[in-house]
């Protein structure tokens, strides 16, 4: 009689409960789906919170550069202080346009270069003040006023056109006249359209002559009646299209930086 309930408790084992369990573990909805639902669950919220976590760090992130930067400011390298300001240039945060800003009064020549560079590259309107007070200051290097006039173009901000204009008219070198046309033309002001129409008839450099005709250009100015020497035979340097002329001026300045390093 025993021997018979177990036999028959085997039969019950290999037709009701084996297929269960086997169904349960392979993807039904037994035990085994609870127990593969429940780590897989257990592994999503771990996920989640790792997530979480990064995210968390990820938002202290700008705290941390703002705090390096400012300390890294304080050191006597200028070459570190440079270093510094490099990590500003596509670095998005309210106090970052104000270390830029406190940069231009550094006592060294390539950091106050570089602030000049990344608040032009920013656009940083509330820079402009400051940048062409600096133009008519005479403890100002001239390579400083010649970063000063080219940010104040990629800025494009009306309150810079008339200073950029006394810079032109007072800059005896070409490049430096040169580079304040083309940012006269970035600027889009008005303002500067009689000293550009000048510039186009009167500049002894064919080559600021050519860069404030294309400035008048953009600005929608009346060109003035070319001159003789801008119709026939014209110079070799002339005959360089602008943009290959802009690319060596940019060729120069980075030559220029090279140095300072």
């Amino acid at each position: 009689m025993a021997r018979s309930r177990l036999i028959l408790a085997a039969i019950l084992f290999s037709f009701i409960i084996m297929p269960a369990l086997s169904h349960a573990q392979y993807g039904g909805q037994g035990l085994g789906s609870a127990l593969s639902n429940s780590a897989m669950s257990h592994q999503s919220n771990a996920r989640a919170g790792v997530d979480e976590i990064t995210n968390r760090a990820s938002k202290q992130t700008p705290f941390k550069i703002i705090k390096e930067v400012k300390l890294g400011m304080k050191d006597a390298d200028p070459g570190a202080r440079v270093q510094q300001l490099v990590k500003l240039r596509n670095f998005s945060h309210p106090e970052a346009d104000g270390i830029l800003i406190e940069a231009l009064s550094d006592p060294d020549t390539r950091v106050k270069v570089k602030a000049v560079d990344i608040l032009g590259a920013r656009r940083v309107n509330g820079a402009v003040t400051r940048m062409t007070q600096m133009l008519f200051l005479r403890t100002t290097e001239p390579i400083v006023k010649l970063h000063l006039v080219a940010a104040a173009g990629r800025i494009g901000d009306a309150e810079a056109a008339m200073p950029v204009v006394q810079y032109y008219s007072e800059n005896p070198d070409d490049r430096g006249r040169g580079t304040a046309v083309f940012a006269l033309g970035e600027i889009g002001s008005d303002k500067s359209i009689p000293v550009l129409t000048r510039a186009v008839d009167e500049d002894e450099s064919p080559m600021v002559r050519r860069l404030a005709k294309e400035a008048l250009q953009k600005i929608g100015g009346e060109l003035p009646t070319m001159r003789s020497h801008d119709v026939v035979s014209k110079p070799a340097d002339e005959r360089i299209p602008t943009d290959q002329k802009l690319a060596q001026l940019r060729e120069f300045d980075q030559k220029r930086q090279e140095l300072e390093r």
